[in-house]
């Protein structure tokens, strides 16, 4: 079972082209700060229980993803300035998990924004084995659109095929990671391949070449700060990078990571579609770590 293929069906594929959509949602974001997300502190690692119950799967998935839609995309009444959109602003304190939008440039069918049950399953399950007070909405944010990016410290990012970033999305890459920003990178893996990594490593030595990627240790807090993973990251299918199949960019002088690169395709596990739970719920124990490192760092 470890080995078997993904088929991606027809529906999944229309179930994240809704993705495309939210992109104009109203939502406002203001007074995030990354010291102040771990509201209330994290709740103790031991004895943590996974329950594989309650995940979004087939059918389930696509209706929360098409309800998501909707709850975004209020009717014109209700554009950003009137009540309800005030209502939605996120206060400071609430994690919210941005999906990336960024330019491609092949036709491969999952581009960035395959999926998004993966997104919500693992806010889920963030919400319910931690005191982390993270926002059950849907985000998008455009690289293009670097006003709206910065206001997010954290941004997921994933794809099935190759990209190249035009010169002005470059910069903005460059910058919102400069300003202390970190991206979860997660190759969505094409017919057993890890192309998105490819171009993303080739994207962080281009535009950080006097500090470029190289692989996270086994001994490394990401690893161990709330479960444990002496191995390094999970891999669910593709090829492996190293011996921990995770890449890094650590930050000069204070070794912060500042992206967390993956080949194995974490995201897919999250989706709780492909694989036995076991192996899902260890890709979902290791997005936990990744943001409760990002929010302690």
């Amino acid at each position: 079972m470890a080995g078997r293929k993904i088929v991606h069906r027809t529906h999944d594929r229309e179930a994240g082209r809704l993705q495309e959509e939210l992109c104009r949602a109203d939502e406002v974001i203001r007074k995030l700060s990354r010291r102040n997300f771990l509201a209330g502190g994290l709740a103790a690692a031991a004895g943590l229980f996974f329950n594989p119950f309650g995940l979004l799967g087939g059918e389930q998935a696509a209706a929360a993803e098409t309800k998501q839609k909707k709850a975004l995309n209020p009717p014109a009444g209700n554009a950003s300035g009137s009540g309800t959109g005030a209502q939605r602003a996120v206060e400071t304190g609430l994690f919210v998990f941005p999906r990336l939008q960024f330019t491609v440039k092949d036709n491969t069918p999952d581009r960035w924004n395959v999926h998004p049950a993966g997104d919500v399953n693992l806010k889920q399950k963030l919400r319910e084995l931690t005191n982390i007070n993270v926002s059950q909405e849907t985000k998008v944010v455009r690289l293009a659109d670097f006003d709206d990016m910065v206001r997010h410290p954290f941004v997921f990012m994933t794809s099935e095929g190759r990209f190249d970033l035009p010169p002005q999305e470059n910069r903005n890459f460059r910058e919102y990671l400069e300003r202390g920003g970190f991206v979860l990178a997660d190759d969505c893996v094409y017919r057993d391949q890890d192309l998105f990594f490819q171009d993303y490593f080739k994207l962080i030595n281009n535009i950080f070449p006097e500090n470029p990627m190289r692989e996270i240790p086994r001994e490394h807090e990401i690893f161990h700060c709330y479960f444990d993973f002496p191995e390094g990251a999970p891999h669910m299918q593709g090829r492996r990078y190293g011996q921990t199949n995770a890449a890094g960019l650590f930050e000069r002088g204070t070794g912060r990571l500042m992206t967390f690169a993956c080949p194995g395709d974490l995201h897919c596990g999250w989706v709780c579609r492909f694989w036995p739970m076991p192996k899902n719920m260890e890709a979902i124990k290791m997005g936990v770590n990744i943001i409760i490192y990002f929010l302690s760092h």
